[in-house]
């Protein structure tokens, strides 16, 4: 062989080389052998119930051809298995658009639909179906399915008999058929045979065996019914129907040690499921073994130490325990292994709430959501928290959100409702009366926000709601006690005072009702009586701190210093993190000269409650009584770094700043923040006015102390300012009259002395 044929034969194997590695590249990129990878790899995941692997593969097959209506399909199919219904829906929809000749994409979207109570629209997806395939059996089925949602038994039996005609041979047709005649006694024959059918064509259809059970029922026959349920266990084992079904079969024979048992091997079995590893759970919650709960689940998960869901129960029952180290601990760790599952996000933000921690919750709750953002029951904690917090937009918008994603939850209309009650947001309240007299007219609930939202602007109105509410539900001491409020508010304390005692002897530890009656005692001047109802109170509820705090005030209305502080010390012992409690203490302790104590305390408290932006508010306000004014400016810091618009911590901050010659620029912003929030509070209007002094607007100064003035008439400190106001604008006149008036409300305060001041320098 010569040199020149060796170099040809060398190139002309290079050639095929570079010709097999393009071909092979070619191979790799043909858009339509891809995607068909990637769908065929995506029902092998789904195969092996591997459904979020799945779910990416049928998604990246679209991302090669958005197109690609099996690869719609079939990810419709899997987020369905998922749980995640809305995308399900979406992608069901594509597929019929670009497939409609899809029969299974049709059936699937119309069970879907009527899942969803849109029956005539299921039934739009079952016609379009046998428009294509009139021998479609599963579309007689679903019409069947959509006749009895219509309550039309006869049309629904009708089109099941016919799908039947189609395919004799299908189990579940059989069992459907059965479960329909068994509602009418005269077809129990039919429906037994139907049934018996059934479960000969397919033994382990839990569903034809439960039904099946139900018929021996009827007929008494307790060992066949007994055996129907076992069969139905031992056909589906992961049926959590079959479970609780026999299980609830011991329960009716009074076989409590066999309802455990059953109930014990359900939960072991399923606990790969959340609803399968709360089995037993439920039957110790029902029947009050809170610590038999907390062993029998402590040795589940030793046996399953990697079970989520069984670790999951057992940190809720070692809550309920009280054994919180344990539970601590066990919910550390499923945060580290499990944080992105929600229920150990929603745990995790409960037992922040729990510890007083609402900042941590919040920000906990918020990153599991985003994480989740379809799951409801981590809206609804995301909404407490930051409700508690005092972030009441986030708070509303969570509620929304949840309101959305289950437009049947009670929780997030509650929720929603709280939040109106808490910012005091009529507007908001009405709303959400609206929206659940909308939903249920014959819920008393509905009238009974609205008529708490009218009862400000539209008494009359107020009125026909509440008592609306109390025609619907009689025993709804909450409308009781709204008009009762509303009446007294009128002052007619004749007409409040039959709704108080009424709402009273439906809830007797209701503490706003007693208030109220309270002041109803007070308005007829009547302390004593007053004294006498909270010291009854107080006897029937001993534990009770709020009475003990509302004993406090009145004590001191009645000149009861001592008593007052005794009562306000009981409280503060029974709830050291009620603030209430705090504050009635607090006044108490002023009273008896010993502001100090009271400083004392709140320093305590907001260790407690280290979020507590009120709680810091207040102890800056009293550390600003004694003249610890940078103690004071620190506290209202803080409160402001928790609640950016804290209004008490934003204008005495403000006036503390320009007080000791700092930015009034940033002054300003606390003191219009502090004015934004309470427009109608004469002190922000002072505190204002202040800042516009100390930075020479004095015209606008001057508008703002005289309104002021007029709701605070003996505010001496108000006097004081107006006086030098009117001191810079040159009208002397107007200057004397309201420095002389601050010393004479004041005269031995400071006030006076630097309104002394000021007439010697003007005179």
């Amino acid at each position: 062989m010569n040199e020149r044929t060796i170099g040809l034969r060398h190139k002309t194997a290079l050639g095929v080389l570079t010709l097999t590695v393009l071909a092979t590249v070619g191979c790799h990129r043909d858009p339509n052998k891809q995607k068909q990878k990637y769908l065929e790899s995506g029902k092998r995941y789904a195969a092996d119930g591997k459904y979020k692997e799945a779910a990416i593969q049928f998604s990246n097959a679209l991302k090669v051809d958005r197109n690609f209506a099996d690869a719609h399909y079939q990810l419709g199919d899997t987020y369905l298995k998922m749980g995640s219904v809305m995308p399900g829906y979406s992608e069901l929809m594509r597929a019929v658009a670009l497939q409609p000749n899809n029969e299974k994409a049709h059936i699937d979207l119309g069970n879907l639909l009527l899942a969803g109570k849109q029956s005539d629209r299921a039934a739009e997806q079952a016609n379009a179906v046998l428009a294509v395939n009139p021998r479609s059996a599963d579309a007689h089925a679903l019409l069947s399915s959509v006749a009895a949602a219509k309550s039309d038994r006869a049309e629904a039996i009708a089109q099941m008999q016919q799908a039947l005609a189609i395919e004799p041979d299908r189990a579940q047709f059989h069992a459907a058929l059965g479960l329909m005649q068994s509602s009418d006694p005269a077809l129990a024959a039919s429906s037994e045979e139907q049934l018996r059918k059934a479960v000969s064509l397919d033994d382990k259809n839990a569903l034809a065996h439960l039904a099946l059970a139900a018929e021996l029922e009827k007929k008494g026959d307790k060992q066949a019914e007994l055996a129907q349920y076992k069969a139905a266990v031992a056909g589906e084992p992961k049926s959590l129907m079959a479970r609780a079904a026999l299980a609830q079969f011991y329960l009716h024979q009074n076989d409590m040690p066999n309802v455990e048992a059953t109930l014990r091997q359900a939960t072991e079995d399923l606990s790969d499921t959340a609803s399968g590893a709360e089995m037993l759970q439920n039957f110790y919650l029902r029947t009050n073994q809170m610590d038999k709960g907390a062993q029998a689940y402590g040795d589940l998960v030793a046996k399953h130490p990697k079970s989520v869901e069984l670790r999951l129960v057992y940190a809720r029952f070692l809550l309920a325990t009280k054994n919180t180290d344990k539970a601590k601990t066990l919910v550390a760790d499923l945060v580290k292994s499990d944080g992105s599952n929600p229920d150990v996000g929603t745990l995790n933000g409960i037992m922040l709430l729990n510890d007083g921690k609402a900042n941590e919750a919040t920000e906990a709750l918020q990153k599991s959501s985003k994480n989740n953002p379809e799951n409801v029951n981590l809206k609804l904690w995301l909404g407490r928290a930051a409700l508690r917090k005092g972030d009441y937009a986030l708070s509303q918008q969570s509620f929304t959100d949840a309101s959305k994603l289950s437009p049947s939850s009670v929780e997030a209309r509650d929720g929603l409702a709280q939040v109106a009650l808490t910012k005091k947001d009529p507007s908001l309240l009405r709303d959400v009366g609206d929206s659940a007299i909308k939903s249920n007219p014959t819920s008393a609930v509905g009238y009974l926000w609205r008529g708490m939202a009218e009862a400000s602007g539209q008494p009359d109105q107020a009125e026909t709601d509440l008592r609306q509410a109390m025609k619907l539900d009689p025993k709804n001491w909450a409308a009781s006690l709204e008009l009762g409020g509303l009446k007294l508010s009128q002052n007619k304390i004749g007409e409040a005072r039959p709704l108080l005692e009424q709402a009273l002897a439906e809830n007797p530890n209701s503490d706003r009702a007693v208030g109220l009656l309270v002041s109803a005692d007070l308005l007829e001047k009547q302390p004593q009586k007053a004294l006498n109802r909270l010291q009854a109170q107080v006897a029937r509820s001993p534990e009770n701190a709020q009475m003990y705090v509302e004993l406090s005030e009145i004590q001191m209305q009645t000149g009861d210093r001592d008593g007052a502080l005794a009562s306000a010390q009981k409280a503060v012992q029974l709830t050291p993190g009620n603030g209430g409690a705090v504050m009635a203490y607090s006044r108490a302790a002023i009273a008896h000269g010993d502001t100090q104590k009271a400083i004392d305390l709140w320093q305590s408290y907001i260790k407690l409650r280290p979020t507590d932006a009120q709680g810091f508010a207040v102890l800056g306000s009293l550390q600003q009584s004694k003249g610890d004014n940078d103690a004071a400016m620190a506290s209202y810091k803080k409160a402001l770094t928790i609640q950016p618009e804290q209004p008490i911590a934003a204008n005495n901050l403000a006036y503390l700043m320009v007080e000791s010659g700092q930015n009034t620029d940033v002054a300003l912003n606390y003191a219009q923040m502090a004015r934004r929030e309470l427009p109608n509070a004469p002190s922000t209007a002072d505190t204002l006015a202040w800042v516009y002094y100390a930075k020479g607007t004095y015209s606008s100064a001057r508008d703002l102390l005289e309104e002021a003035a007029k709701s605070a008439p003996q505010d001496a400190s108000i006097q004081y300012h107006l006086g030098m106001t009117y001191q810079k604008l040159s009208d002397q006149s107007n200057a004397a009259v309201h420095l002389r008036k601050a010393i004479s409300l004041s005269p031995d305060s400071s006030t006076a002395k630097d309104a002394q001041k000021a007439l010697g320098q003007s005179s």
